[in-house]
């Protein structure tokens, strides 16, 4: 984590390492190079009444933000891509462009925010509707849905705004290098559409082990969206996004032991 200066805020981040939301903000305090305070929540059991009184609704992630021009002013924010928002805006990068930016950047953003908002719209809810599907037909059918969405609505933006190197015959090669950035729009650091999106693209295809979601979601997603796939992956490596994911298979044993409560919570209606 990156030492602090006297100029440097006081942040704390109320979160759970299984939690993708979460995971969202963590890596941007990262990219931003940002040093906080780490106060994890137990989310299999009630909520301590000093966390409901943070949030009532019980859920993280939660940040603290205190300015060292107001130390007497402690900001408590809520919904990880408001989080974020908030965190850009007060800390310019390369993340979000700049005021009175050039009309390209400015259109770069406004793909990244495009990119994110239909994975969000068209794909990611499908996920818990796969966890809570009952029958094969159905878990079959939701595959489809989900494979469809990919490659009508995300694999052709994708090959259009991703390097060279994730090459559109079939075959990638996501390596990274000066002359081969690996992120979204030849960006050789992550971007938001990196950071909104990869911490659920990849559950989608670490859950896909036969137990969680069907084996076949992973390889349908890898056979027909081999850019998506190759993107997710490559994306999933960066040290930011891997290391508050740790050891993946402590984490979908701890799905599969909870699994039946996400079942029934994301049930057939």
């Amino acid at each position: 984590m990156p030492s602090t200066t006297l100029s440097d805020p006081k942040i704390i981040l109320y979160t759970n390492h299984g939690c993708g939301w979460s995971q969202r903000v963590q890596i941007t305090l990262r990219e931003l190079g940002l040093a906080y305070q780490e106060v994890l929540l137990d989310l299999d059991n009630p909520r301590p009444d000093w966390f409901l009184e943070l949030n009532p609704r019980g859920l993280v992630p939660v940040l603290q933000y205190t300015s060292t021009s107001t130390p007497e002013k402690t900001h408590t924010l809520t919904e990880s891509s408001l989080i974020i928002t908030f965190l850009t805006s007060l800390h310019p990068s390369h993340l979000t462009p700049p005021p009175a930016a050039p009309l390209e950047a400015i259109h770069k953003h406004y793909l990244t925010s495009f990119l994110t908002d239909t994975y969000f719209t068209k794909v990611n809810p499908m996920m818990f509707k796969l966890v809570g599907a009952a029958t094969p037909a159905s878990k079959e059918q939701i595959i489809d849905s989900i494979l469809t969405n990919l490659k009508t609505e995300i694999e052709p933006f994708l090959i259009k705004h991703l390097p060279s190197t994730y090459l559109t015959d079939g075959t990638t090669n996501p390596q990274s290098d000066s002359h081969n950035p690996p992120y979204f729009l030849s960006s050789p650091k992550l971007t938001l559409a990196e950071i909104h999106i990869i911490p659920f693209s990849m559950r989608l295809l670490e859950f896909s082990n036969g137990k969680i979601l069907p084996k076949a979601l992973r390889e349908r997603i890898e056979a027909e969206t081999p850019v998506f796939y190759a993107w997710s992956n490559r994306s999933m490596a960066h040290p930011y996004i891997w290391e508050y994911w740790g050891d993946s298979a402590y984490w979908i044993a701890r799905i599969e032991e909870r699994l039946p409560r996400a079942q029934a919570k994301y049930a057939d209606a």
